[in-house]
């Protein structure tokens, strides 16, 4: 049995496991950065330090999320820092039994997606379990940690 939080973006369910979330916040308007990935929104100001908001549209799809009303930041612990990710809507917590729950290889091969660590099924939908720390790759990761890291000694 596991424990996850659903949410939507760009028309599909996802989930994360509810131990890699901090908290759940109202979507803010990010400060921009120069010369950072298009997927880095900018940063917010979160428990006295300064988070990167991604914008998960954007790093899954390549395209920009619309921010809505329904827009929420997800606070994760990802390589022992703060991110907060953007999505479209927070559909609640489940608890998912391991019948319901189907790992990513499919056949021969495997989804070729890292950040897909399985998939959930629920009645007539298919729910997309995510792994947060397989979410960059090594480059983007680096340039990650590196702007926490210099946000850090700024502030």
């Amino acid at each position: 049995m596991k424990q996850v939080i659903i949410f939507n973006n760009c028309q599909q369910n996802f989930a994360l496991e509810i131990d890699r979330i901090e908290r759940i916040i109202d979507y803010s308007s990010p400060k921009k950065l120069p010369e950072t990935a298009d997927y880095i929104q900018g940063v917010i100001k979160y428990n006295e330090k300064v988070l990167p908001i991604i914008d998960l549209n954007m790093r899954l799809y390549g395209t920009p999320g619309e921010i809505k009303p329904s827009s929420k930041i997800i606070v994760i612990l990802w390589h022992s820092a703060h991110l907060g990710l953007i999505v479209d809507d927070i559909l609640g917590i489940k608890t998912i039994d391991e019948e319901s729950f189907e790992d990513s290889s499919i056949g021969e091969g495997s989804i070729s997606s890292e950040y897909i660590k399985g998939f959930i099924k629920l009645d007539e939908d298919i729910i997309i379990l995510m792994d947060t720390n397989k979410l960059f790759s090594f480059m983007q990761t680096r340039e990650l940690l590196d702007l926490k890291e210099e946000m850090q000694l700024e502030a």
